[in-house]
């Protein structure tokens, strides 16, 4: 249920509702998510990524903001709780990214180490790449008994 006494916007009304804490909560989870993804990287600069996300989203948005928020609308009661569930909120998003970013990074580096021993068609490499793909029938036998990824086209001079 929301009561709501004046209508302007960007948390510096007086509204009310009941489940205050978990809207901050949740509201600056999902900030820090998104503020995190903005950028695109590739994989160069994360621990700046991370410190600025940590200072603008947790520090200036659940802290700075939630002081400012009293000065400028003086009926507004300042709730340390609100700054404890926004910092909170805030953490657990960058969490959340810095871990999913891991996650897809580890991926991409399982990619490009399938493909670099792929490319070097090292017969040992490709023993452990028929392993990582059990599934899939890539690795065949050529001609000099050699293994190589079935979309390899093996063209010889003698063949020319």
């Amino acid at each position: 249920m929301v009561k709501i006494r004046y209508s302007v916007l960007f948390g510096f009304s007086s509204i009310q509702i009941i489940h205050d804490k978990i809207v901050h909560f949740i509201t600056f989870g999902i900030l820090t998510i998104e503020f995190y993804f903005i950028f695109d990287t590739q994989y160069k600069s994360l621990k700046l990524i991370r410190y600025l996300t940590f200072t603008i989203c947790t520090i200036g948005g659940g802290i700075i903001s939630e002081i400012i928020q009293h000065f400028v609308n003086q009926k507004r009661i300042f709730d340390p709780i609100d700054i404890v569930c926004n910092v909170l909120g805030s953490l657990l998003g960058l969490i959340l990214s810095v871990l999913y970013q891991n996650y897809r990074k580890g991926i991409a580096k399982k990619e490009r180490l399938r493909y670099h021993k792929l490319m070097n068609n090292n017969p040992e490499s490709l023993e452990e790449n028929a392993i990582l793909n059990e599934d899939t029938n890539e690795v065949e036998l050529g001609s000099d008994g050699r293994s190589t990824p079935s979309d390899y086209v093996n063209i010889q001079m003698k063949d020319v």
